[in-house]
């Protein structure tokens, strides 16, 4: 059986938290993760959790002043003491939460930096997340993102965070592998999960091209989901889409899952 997990920040999103971990039961996922959990009271997290029984799959680590456009703090210079903060908010809330991966962003290219600069610092802060991370139990992410939809994002490709999470060398550090950033960036999604396979942690899915839920766009999500299940993969797959239409007409896809 495929473990699907809604994304709270991306479905049921016009509801408060509470209600939203209790629309994902009500439709049938199997857990939850969101970008922006830690924005919202852990107690309240953690009653709806209780009544659900829903587990958390995934949750961001806070990635800087996102209104003001920052994404990621990782490989920024000079916020050592806010990259600390954002890991240690991370950690708690996904301890309390039994979350075991964390994603941990790269934020955007910086003008002025050399481009080995920039990597040095992240290949730094990415470890110094695995060591915080570790005693925990808890997986470091990172994702690679298309250009399209986040501009400048300093992971921009799979083979560099291949680099990354080999020369960071820990054992708690993992590809979070996007289909829908996938297909944007590479396509040819089925040959690189075959080739990222050893160091995938977390699928998230959404159709390509107007990230809407599987089975509107140009990818057969129903003949990669049966690839995915026949790799061996055990983990999640988070539903990071826009739903279509509103109702219950974009979770109609999720029926054979369940």
């Amino acid at each position: 059986m495929l473990k699907l997990a809604a994304n709270l920040d991306w479905l049921f999103c016009e509801r408060p938290i509470a209600e939203r971990f209790q629309a994902a039961k009500a439709a049938g996922f199997h857990g939850v993760e969101g970008l922006f959990l830690w924005q919202h009271p852990l107690d309240v997290l953690l009653a709806a959790q209780r009544e659900t029984g829903l587990p958390v799959a995934l949750m961001n680590a806070p990635a800087g002043h996102w209104q003001a456009g920052e994404r990621g703090l990782a490989s920024l210079p000079g916020c050592d003491e806010e990259y600390h903060r954002s890991l240690l908010i991370a950690r708690d809330y996904a301890t309390a939460l039994g979350c075991r991966k964390v994603h941990v962003m790269a934020g955007l290219r910086v003008a002025g930096l050399s481009a080995n600069a920039q990597y040095e610092q992240l290949t730094d802060r990415l470890r110094i997340a695995c060591d915080v991370m570790v005693g925990a139990d808890i997986d470091v992410l990172i994702e690679p993102l298309n250009p399209d939809d986040m501009p400048g994002y300093f992971v921009d490709s799979f083979p560099l965070a291949e680099r990354l999470i080999r020369e960071v060398n820990r054992k708690n550090i993992g590809l979070q592998f996007d289909i829908y950033h996938c297909q944007k960036i590479h396509g040819n999604v089925t040959h690189l999960i075959e080739h990222y396979l050893p160091i995938i942690k977390h699928f998230q899915i959404a159709s390509v091209p107007g990230r809407h839920e599987p089975g509107t766009g140009e990818l057969n999500e129903t003949w990669l989901f049966e690839f995915i299940k026949q790799t061996g993969y055990q983990g999640w797959i988070g539903c990071e889409y826009k739903p279509s239409t509103p109702g219950p007409e974009s979770l109609r896809w999720m029926t054979p899952y369940l």
